[in-house]
């Protein structure tokens, strides 16, 4: 896992194992749910691909009593089907650690739909960001701070295939991030991320 922020570092280009995995998941799972065993072939020897995606930071919104992230969109492609020309879907699965000795616990997930962008309408617009939130109890938070505790958020993205309920998963495409950053504006986040007017 890694703590969220601007900086990271570079991402390689993929194999092109990668690539042909990625294609076979949008032709034949569309929603993501199934992935064919032929997939898994190339899919279990890889983890944390952020090459096309990538969480950039995961923050707790004691104003709205939401945690946020903020997820990264770094290529013009490889999002839709080539076939169906079907856009696929980002998934964020939320997870909050109280402090009580029960490690993390799921909060809630989030999704937002994902497509190949237009040539000639490529560049201008990449990388983008897309946040996403999910709600926390709370009553509970303010419970823990009251006794010096500092509840930690998780967040996990996976692509085409929600993750399940517990911070184990490592996703083929996509990371984990956790953090204990506080925040009470939105804006705050996404000025980290606001691109340079070209």
């Amino acid at each position: 896992m890694q703590q969220g922020g601007p900086h990271r570092p570079r991402r390689r280009q993929p194999p092109h194992e990668l690539h042909l995995t990625r294609r076979l998941l949008l032709e034949h799972s569309p929603d993501g749910r199934e992935m064919p065993e032929r997939v898994l072939r190339y899919a279990r020897n890889h983890s944390c691909v952020t090459h096309w995606e990538e969480l950039l930071c995961v923050a707790i919104n004691t104003k709205v009593s939401h945690v946020m992230a903020v997820a990264g969109i770094h290529q013009p492609d490889g999002y839709s089907s080539v076939v169906n020309n079907h856009d696929s879907r980002e998934f964020v699965r939320f997870f909050i650690d109280w402090g009580r000795g029960e490690g993390y616990q799921p909060i809630g997930m989030a999704d937002f739909a994902v497509g190949d962008t237009p040539t000639g309408q490529t560049r201008a617009r990449l990388p983008y960001h897309q946040l996403v939130t999910a709600r926390f109890d709370e009553d509970r938070y303010w419970d823990s701070v009251l006794d010096g505790i500092q509840p930690q958020a998780c967040a996990v993205l996976s692509w085409h295939q929600p993750p399940p309920a517990h911070t184990a998963f490592r996703p083929v495409f996509g990371n984990v991030v956790e953090s204990r950053i506080r925040t009470e504006s939105i804006k705050e986040i996404m000025a980290l991320y606001e691109q340079p007017p070209m």
